[in-house]
């Protein structure tokens, strides 16, 4: 498959002079429509990517599909070279068809069907474990298999806690599965671990980072011969995020318990940090509701507001996942009323369909537009159709000179090397929050 030609039918090259703002305003003037919609600006993702690199050229990204699988951001993953975390063999099938190989691939849902093992065994994929049950699955099924253990480490404040339902314990669970895995005769050359979306406790990775490394001791005195290290995920993707913050705690990590650069194989599982803030929603107030004091009229003690949008499309993550949302409305605030407790809603018949309770915002008319930045991340993947509602339609758009990039990445042996070009570094393409007027 041609991956650029495919990716270039997808989007609009604009000039680089272009801002986010005059995008969004392109949008805001096709007026208000029946479907929602996604501003997705694909230099976003190489901007990040470049970032990644650059900050910690140990760790190759393996971009976790599951936080948005709009095409057009997993053909540009690809053409950059990264690899892939996947979930299913739906997710691997997908990538194998970009005609990306196995080794750029972790299979990393720890609990497969049994189909699912006998579709990685087919494909010579690598996969992840976290209990006996698994592991003996494993050596029914796939017993030829490359493995990752999957321990958890519990991080203070995360988004999204993911080492309830997955995870062995790294002290206890961890020794035993291995010896288990010893006497199946599996083969296991790493660990892997998730400490959770959008972690705001950098320093948590060095000390996962660290039980990783009493792990690898004792695999070693098993006679395992580990190579690969998979950090997962937890990089949040919001604007204003530097990178950086996660670097710092991973390299200091690296060097002192894995300083032998050539014979680690290091990955990450970065998802949201790719996607997030590619996507911009701009959607229109579609209804409003205004509640009045019923001792006095006059006084309005709360709007709710209806969009096309809501939790069964962009804003599942501000509902379950405790990410609320924060809106940036279109229009001048002298054209706008005084400041409302509001809520809003989207437009199913649902009752909880509601993203935003009792916030303020300046009084809206009819067909005012909100914009909601940083919505990549876990939306397009959970938008459904309930009660026949459109989802969110992406219009995607990238700058002349990051297009120009990816095109030499296309024709490169090595693209992650082209990713540094100091063209790059000139780019004048930054990630900057779009500010009230």
């Amino acid at each position: 498959m041609d991956v650029l030609s495919v990716l270039e039918g997808r989007l609009e090259v604009v000039d680089d002079s272009v801002s986010s703002r005059e995008l969004i305003n392109r949008l805001v003037a096709l007026g208000p429509r029946e479907e929602p919609l996604h501003l997705v600006e694909l230099d976003a993702v190489v901007k990040r990517h470049y970032d990644w690199v650059r900050h910690m050229p140990r760790v190759r990204p393996f971009y976790a599909i599951k936080s948005n699988d709009e095409p057009a951001i997993v053909e540009t993953a690809a053409l950059l070279g990264c690899g892939f975390d996947c979930a299913s063999i739906a997710e691997v099938r997908r990538v194998l068809g970009f005609g990306v190989n196995r080794e750029r691939i972790i299979f990393g849902q720890p609990m497969k069907t049994i189909e699912a093992l006998q579709f990685a065994k087919e494909k010579k994929v690598r996969t992840v474990f976290d209990s006996d049950t698994e592991l003996r699955k494993i050596h029914q099924y796939y017993p030829e298999a490359e493995v990752l253990i999957r321990f958890r480490f519990v991080p203070n404040n995360a988004d999204a806690n993911y080492n309830v339902k997955f995870g062995c314990n790294p002290a206890t669970e961890a020794r035993q599965l291995l010896d288990l895995a010893k006497e199946l005769g599996i083969t296991v050359i790493g660990w892997c671990f998730n400490v959770g979306a959008a972690c705001s406790d950098p320093e948590i990775l060095y000390r996962a980072i660290e039980a990783g490394r009493k792990i690898t001791d004792y695999a070693t005195d098993l006679g395992f011969s580990f190579r690969l290290i998979d950090l997962g995920g937890g990089f949040s993707g919001r604007k204003g995020i530097d990178v950086g913050i996660y670097a710092t705690h991973i390299n200091r990590a690296l060097q002192e318990f894995f300083p032998e650069d050539e014979k680690w194989s290091v990955i990450a599982e970065p998802g949201r940090y790719y996607s997030a803030a590619a996507h911009t929603s701009v959607i229109p107030v579609h209804g409003k509701k205004v509640f009045r004091n019923e001792q006095n009229p006059a006084q309005i003690e709360r709007v709710f507001y209806y969009f096309n949008d809501g939790i069964y499309g962009t804003f599942y993550s501000a509902k379950y996942r405790k990410m609320p949302v924060k809106p940036v409305i279109w229009k001048k605030r002298e054209e706008c009323g005084p400041e409302r407790r509001s809520f809003l809603y989207g437009p199913s018949c649902d009752g909880i369909d509601c993203f935003a309770e009792d916030i303020l915002l300046p009084e809206l008319d009819i067909s005012d537009f909100i914009i909601f930045e940083d919505q990549g991340a876990y939306s397009r993947v959970h938008s459904c159709r309930f009660n026949g509602f459109c989802v969110p339609k992406p219009v995607i758009f990238i700058r002349k000179s990051v297009w120009e990039l990816l095109e030499q990445v296309a024709s490169a042996t090595q693209p992650e090397r082209l990713v540094l070009d100091s063209k790059y570094l000139q780019l004048n393409y930054k990630l900057e929050a779009v500010v009230f007027e």
